[in-house]
């Protein structure tokens, strides 16, 4: 019998800075609207100190794991406007664990209106 792991889709996705939350989607739509470049970007060059995921059980590390696994690198992972990964940390993992050198990114130049806000 399989062990059962959580699925989550691309639209559930979101980035929080602060009280603003923006889903993955609109910040895609925006970089796409704003015609924003896709880059290179070297894999060397990313802070890796961030802690975009809990994994304090075995379950949530499996989990994490199984979207590291499934993610596509065909997709640009997404920076804000001051340069941290916005959308992208699975692709992320993955592109250093296949040994890649860079990762397509877009560095979004300025931020759309969040999608809502959490209360405090």
């Amino acid at each position: 019998m399989k062990v059962p792991i959580d699925n989550i889709t691309y639209s559930e996705s979101c980035y929080q800075r602060g009280n603003k939350i923006w889903n993955a989607q609109t910040l895609y739509d925006f970089a796409k609207a704003k015609e924003y470049p896709v880059m290179d970007m070297p894999l060397w060059n990313i802070d890796l100190t961030a802690e975009p995921f809990e994994c304090n059980q075995l379950h949530t590390f499996i989990y994490q794991c199984k979207r590291v696994r499934d993610c596509s690198l065909d997709y640009p992972i997404i920076l804000d406007d001051v340069g941290q990964i916005a959308d992208g940390y699975h692709r992320l993992c993955k592109a250093i664990l296949e040994g890649k050198e860079t990762i397509k990114a877009i560095r979004l130049l300025e931020m759309p209106s969040p999608d809502r806000f959490e209360e405090r």
